[in-house]
């Protein structure tokens, strides 16, 4: 395994968001995000998460930095803020806790952007057009999308831009983010991601199975009228009467099934069988 590189930072920074502080720093003209904080803000394991960056280091250009804390300078993991969203979008929110999914999809939705937003523009000045409450119906029927029929968040959400127009959800309109969930909702409703069902167009292996069954069922009935049920009714067997009309209308019921079908399809079946 690669060693992790030791990268001087110039300047790092706390930053707030949704309450909770975010650590960036900037180092060589490339901002940074420490990830143990963001990893336990979003309430998940950091050591697993851990595990995962170190194995994809080339991936995420993983690299520690030292950040001022109170206890003195501690030396931190971080990506590149350029990464983070791979990082964030490689977690599937259907996959986690359900206490903390919110919390995942706020990060998602919103933190690169915050992060980046202090970096170029010197604040975090984008103001969502709505809250992350605001929006809880829609990632409700986007989580629900996403587990039933196995999409992932990123696909969901990408009909929704392509649909009106954004890039990000939070810059639907209150009235508009209504309206996304009510397109996603038609779009369950009229089946679009059901599996395709294959129509049928050929019925001759069916014709040709109900006249087998046709076929055995005669020969059962001729067994049964010649030799089964007069040998049940010289014992006084009750199966002779328990039996009789339930051959009887099987044979009937089988046989109406194969005209019908040979009707409606215009194929008849197969010679009997010997």
């Amino acid at each position: 395994m690669n060693s992790i590189a030791i990268i001087e930072a110039v300047n790092t920074t706390s930053l707030p968001f949704h309450g909770q502080s975010v650590i960036t720093a900037m180092a060589a003209g490339v901002a940074y995000v420490a990830m143990k904080p963001v990893v336990e803000n979003i309430g998940l394991n950091w050591k697993g998460q851990y595990i995962k960056l170190i194995n994809q280091m080339d991936k995420f250009g993983c690299g520690d930095i030292s950040i001022p804390t109170n206890g003195g300078l501690q030396r931190m993991l971080c990506i590149p803020l350029k990464k983070l969203n791979g990082w964030l979008f490689s977690i599937n929110p259907a996959k986690v806790r359900d206490d903390i999914r919110d919390r995942l999809i706020r990060y998602q939705e919103e933190c690169f952007t915050a992060l980046h937003d202090y970096w170029t523009k010197g604040a975090a000045v984008r103001r969502p057009e709505t809250t992350v409450d605001d929006r809880t119906p829609l990632r409700g029927i986007v989580n629900r999308i996403m587990g039933k029929y196995g999409l992932t968040y990123q696909a969901v959400y990408k009909l929704v831009h392509k649909e009106f127009g954004v890039n990000h959800i939070d810059e639907l309109s209150p009235r508009q983010t209504a309206e996304a969930v009510e397109y996603l909702a038609g779009k369950v409703i009229e089946g679009e991601w059901m599996p395709k069902q294959e129509v049928v167009t050929d019925f001759s292996t069916e014709v040709h199975n109900i006249n087998a069954a046709c076929t055995n069922m005669d020969v059962i009935s001729e067994i049964w009228r010649n030799e089964l049920h007069p040998s049940l009714v010289k014992m006084g067997s009750p199966l002779a009467v328990k039996l009789y009309d339930r051959i009887n209308d099987s044979c009937m019921i089988v046989k109406m099934v194969r005209n019908s079908l040979e009707l409606k399809t215009g194929l008849k079946g197969m010679m009997k069988l010997e």
